[in-house]
């Protein structure tokens, strides 16, 4: 049952950032451009289609189970700075994301478990990402 239930929370931690990820490229990012330049990100709307790309390829690698780890943490920083940065004044939204960010911490710990690319041990040049 444990491989089950980590596969389980990789995939509802992972596929909402595929579909926020693919809304942001394939239009939805004009949303997120007026708060980029607000903190005045030069060129906010190439930022925009970065951050689609970092939630998509981060979701990909939390459902495909590899490199959990990394994707997890990186995931879980990202929660905390963007519920800081763009939901500070709405506490139910703040704490949304302090949520999303301890359950992709707590998966940084608990790893991918066997139901996983490569089930969870890689090989070769892979085996040495963390």
């Amino acid at each position: 049952m444990h491989k089950e239930g980590l596969f389980i929370a990789r995939l509802l931690l992972g596929v909402p950032f595929i579909v926020w990820g693919a809304l942001k490229l394939r239009g939805d990012e004009a949303k997120l451009v007026p708060g980029l330049q607000a903190l005045g990100i030069p060129d906010a709307g190439f930022f925009a289609y970065l951050i689609g790309v970092c939630e998509l390829v981060g979701g990909a690698a939390l459902v495909l189970g590899y490199p959990v780890r990394t994707a997890s943490v990186l995931l879980g920083v990202w929660c905390l700075v963007t519920g800081y940065d763009a939901h500070k004044g709405n506490i139910t939204e703040l704490l949304k994301n302090v949520t999303m960010a301890g359950g992709f911490f707590a998966l940084a710990v608990a790893g991918p478990d066997t139901i996983s690319l490569f089930g969870g041990a890689p090989a070769g040049i892979f085996a040495y990402l963390p």
